[in-house]
């Protein structure tokens, strides 16, 4: 599983950090901002197009529990 070269996981600035913050904070996925379809439906989840950074935070954020 790997990010995008653009993924927010990954890139950190203000825009980015504002997305993985409001992903964390809502314990709420996203789809890649870099598909055609996840930029503008960011929210609404389908499982070919979600952020692959916010899976790997699932799964590390799993595996402590």
């Amino acid at each position: 599983m790997k990010e995008c070269k653009e993924c927010p996981w990954k890139i950190r600035n203000k825009h980015n950090d504002s997305i993985t913050e409001f992903s964390k904070r809502m314990d709420k996925p996203h789809n890649c901002h870099m598909t055609k379809n996840g930029g503008d439906k960011l929210w609404e989840i389908n499982d070919e197009t979600k952020c692959r950074g916010r899976l790997k935070y699932e799964k590390k954020n799993s595996q402590l529990e």
